[in-house]
């Protein structure tokens, strides 16, 4: 059905027409026939973008350069072309508002620059209130120049509109700004330019409860790959384990018109600043695209909204990948309704342009119900950064997270009896092109290993690291009691070329009476030993690559987060642990250099440990600017005056060993006890509240003074103290501990103990500064997530770590089960 025109209109769709390719002196009048002599004037879009069905009405005097209004509209036609899900787009319903084009040339714009300048669009911000709209809809735009302004020859007018539907408002465009610019002006803009802010590390937003569906790695996806994702064909594009999906329709990329990008260059699921994941797109432009020739006639650009859809689609292949699928049958990709993302554009993309490439950014993940994702992306011209959007939006309207993860059940589960857990090890796909041996003779052994962490740098890695060995100081391994390194035995990447896809395998022979297990007090090995083994190797990695030459100061080498799964505990009869580490990202900028590894580690041929995590090598002056954590204090928790009134503080016992090489201390434990003083990083329980937090289920605070002759100074790292991050995460474990020996200490003390940390439980961790010799006070705080009854019980929790009061350490979905 077409939607009934309204009885009174002031140009109908011919006229739009007309003015979009025709004479602008037959729409406007007389007074504007000197437009249709110009080289370029502005214009509506021609077809198929040309999206004005009718003018109702115009506000304003011609030829003044003064404010004004029109009000359009535009038919969702059932047979549109655009329609994605049975929805309009977000381009399209942004780019179908087009008529401030209109309004501008009738206010008199054309007749000032005469045809010397063409029409740009600089900024807009737009927001959408509720669903896209859908066939036999009307759209309604009510449009408003509030001003214009001369810059020089410049002019710059300012604008917004409001789209409403019988109505009801369903999106708002606000400070619009667009000027008149020459071609040269145009290639002189010096394109985007990013602040510090831009360009700084935050951490992304996940829900505390936040579990991964299917493994992630560095991959991209030729242009057959994409073209299967526009069929549905999810095995085709992404492999296994999407091939047991038994999906009979899924989502999918639309195709026609909006087949919008070739093929994906990288995605990489733990990139871009804010660690939650980036993918960079790209596509070829010939010159002869629709969206150029029909925008404009006499002026061919790229819509800077079809650019912003081209990011979504981009988007959308991300989150298919992370395991966002689903039938396709009742969900459609909208806007979050009430985020308000804003555009800034630089330049254009041109018939002269060869490749435009899209790089998002994900800055949060969650469910509303729906799935939805936040994210920046920029858009390159041929390198050129000219393009850049903040906070866009997507969610999967029509599907829920339990219907996305029952996707991904093996079988459908009985509601509430099943949680979906994190792949199964079985998943997990070794790094590297061979097997994961058991033994392997050593290309570099202990001794170099060791003398790398505490001796001669040149006795490493030879002849280029002898400016190290006394002039200058580089940034090291660990040394001992907290070297676990013990030699490499495979090496696939080039030596002083840093460089991303190559790996190195690494073992670590686990001793049966090593200090850490009398430390633990536990028979499994704790945590933050399994976690250095995991990340050592990739310190060797980045010496191996020469990344300490790449910069003429002396640099520290610091753990900035990552994300990770624990799938086996250790045990002193372990043996030869195998861990291979691969590096997928390097970048430098400012005098930092920031690289993303994936790492394993091997135990008998079974996966152990699983992640990817990003480390930074700093300068001191940037070190000393860190601020922390910036949104921590939006963030945290703060117990309120009845909480505190009731809160429990207690101290903790000391007991041996104190320090690693301490011969005191008994065998380990069976039961549910804390570590030693030698692992403790917990000194005091400040407040505990049982029932307290956010979510009723506990909130506990500990506090540690920071003792410059501790131990661990002087093993981490030689010339360069730091206290481990590894060891920081523990005091999150242990307050997770103290929380459940109160919840279920008095009927399982005796038959169960800890695990290291759940396993089989996705956690991250979030570095953003140092505890060094000098500091004071740690104040450490977690608040309960999650808690699981049941024969083997599991606490789970998300916290913050404080040094003198700045956040500088976070973690999510820290969990500790209980188990005989």
């Amino acid at each position: 059905l077409v939607p009934a025109a309204p009885s009174v209109v002031a140009y109908d769709r011919n006229q739009c027409l007309e003015f979009a390719t025709g004479s602008a002196e037959r729409v406007l009048g007389p007074e504007f026939a000197a437009l249709d002599r110009y080289p370029v004037r502005v214009r509506l879009p021609d077809e198929p973008l040309m999206l004005v069905d009718r003018i109702l009405s115009v506000e304003g005097v011609k030829g003044s350069m003064q404010g004004g209004r029109v009000v359009t509209e535009h038919d969702v036609l059932p047979d549109a072309w655009y329609l994605d899900g049975a929805h309009m787009p977000v381009c399209i319903s942004v780019e179908a508002g087009q008529a401030d084009l209109f309004l501008c040339s009738y206010l008199g714009i054309d007749l000032e620059v005469q045809g010397t300048r063409s029409y740009r669009l600089l900024d807009a911000t737009v927001t959408f209130h509720g669903g896209l709209p859908r066939p036999d809809d009307v759209v309604r735009y009510d449009i408003h120049i509030d001003r214009f302004v001369r810059q020089g020859d410049t002019y710059l007018f300012f604008f917004w509109f409001e789209g409403t539907l019988a109505g009801r408002t369903v999106l708002t465009m606000e400070h619009g700004c667009a000027g008149f610019f020459t071609e040269q002006e145009t290639e002189a803009s010096g394109g985007i330019l990013l602040t510090a802010d831009d360009q700084a590390l935050a951490p992304g937003r996940r829900p505390a409860d936040w579990r991964e569906l299917v493994p992630m790695r560095v991959e991209s996806y030729a242009a057959a790959q994409i073209e299967a994702l526009r069929r549905g064909d999810l095995a085709e594009c992404f492999g296994p384990p999407f091939d047991r999906l038994g999906l009979r329709t899924p989502v999918r990329l639309p195709g026609g018109r909006m087949r919008l990008i070739d093929r994906v260059v990288e995605v990489d699921p733990t990139g871009g600043r804010f660690g939650l994941g980036l993918i960079r797109a790209e596509a070829d432009i010939r010159g002869d695209e629709w969206f150029l020739t029909c925008h404009f006639v006499d002026d061919m650009v790229m819509p800077g909204t079809l650019m912003y859809e081209c990011c979504l689609h981009t988007l959308r292949v991300f989150l298919m990948r992370m395991g966002w699928v689903t039938e396709q049958t009742g969900v459609s990709y909208e806007p979050v309704p009430g985020a308000a993302s804003a555009l800034r554009c630089r330049g254009p993309v041109t018939q002269t342009t060869q490749i435009v490439t899209y790089e998002v950014y994900i800055t949060e993940l969650g469910y509303r119900p729906e799935p939805f994702a936040l994210a920046d992306a920029l858009i390159y011209a041929d390198g050129h950064r000219i393009v850049q959007f903040t906070n866009m939006s997507l969610q999967m309207t029509g599907a829920t997270r339990e219907q996305i993860e029952t996707t991904w059940r093996p079988t459908q589960a009985a509601a509430g009896s099943v949680s979906v857990v994190p792949p199964d090890r079985a998943l997990v796909t070794a790094i590297g092109d061979t097997a994961v041996p058991e033994s392997r003779p050593p290309l570099y052994d202990n001794d170099r290993i060791l003398a790398f962490a505490v001796g001669k740098p040149s006795e490493a890695f030879g002849e280029p690291y002898c400016v190290f060995d006394a002039d200058r100081r580089i940034a090291r391994l660990p040394g001992p009691p907290f070297k676990f390194l013990d030699r490499i035995t495979a090496i696939h990447a080039d030596a002083w070329e840093l460089a991303p896809g190559g790996w190195i395998e690494a073992q670590y022979d686990v001793p049966e009476d090593a200090w850490y297990f009398r430390a633990n007090r536990q028979r499994a090995m704790p945590f933050a030993v399994v976690l250095e083994i995991a990340l050592q190797p990739c310190g060797w990695l980045a010496a191996y690559l020469g990344s300490a030459l790449r910069s003429r100061d002396d640099l520290s080498f610091r753990n900035l987060g990552g994300t990770a799964t624990l799938y086996e505990e250790v045990f002193n009869d372990a043996g030869t642990l195998t861990v291979r580490v691969r590096i997928t990202k390097g970048s430098e900028a400012a005098g930092m250099i920031v690289q993303s590894f994936d790492m394993q580690v091997w135990r008998a041929g079974r996966i152990v440990y699983d992640g990817d995590t990003q480390f930074g090598f700093f300068s001191s002056a940037a070190l000393a600017r860190q601020v922390g954590i910036r949104d921590a204090s939006d963030r945290r928790w703060v117990p309120p005056a009845d909480e505190v009134g009731r809160a429990r503080r207690f101290a903790l016992d000391t007991s041996a060993p104190v320090t690693p090489d301490d011969p005191d201390g008994r065998a380990p434990d069976n039961g549910l006890v804390l570590p030693a003083h030698a692992l403790r990083m917990v000194d005091e329980i400040e407040l505990f509240v049982p029932n307290g937090g956010p979510n009723g289920l506990g909130f506990i605070r500990g506090v540690k003074q920071v003792d410059p002759h501790e131990w661990f100074f002087a093993a981490h790292f030689y010339q360069d103290p730091v206290c481990p991050g590894s060891l920081g995460l523990e005091s999150f474990l242990q307050l997770l501990k103290l929380a459940a020996l109160d919840r279920w200490g008095e009927r399982v003390q005796h038959t169960h103990r800890f695990e290291p940390i759940a396993l089989g439980h996705t956690h991250t961790w979030i570095y953003r500064g140092q505890i060094v010799p000098r500091h004071r006070r740690v104040e450490v705080e977690v608040v309960v997530t999650g808690v699981e009854e049941g024969p083997t019980p599991m606490i789970t929790g998300d916290g913050f770590l404080s040094v003198d009061g700045t956040p500088i350490y976070e973690v999510q979905a820290f969990g500790m089960r209980l188990v005989v």
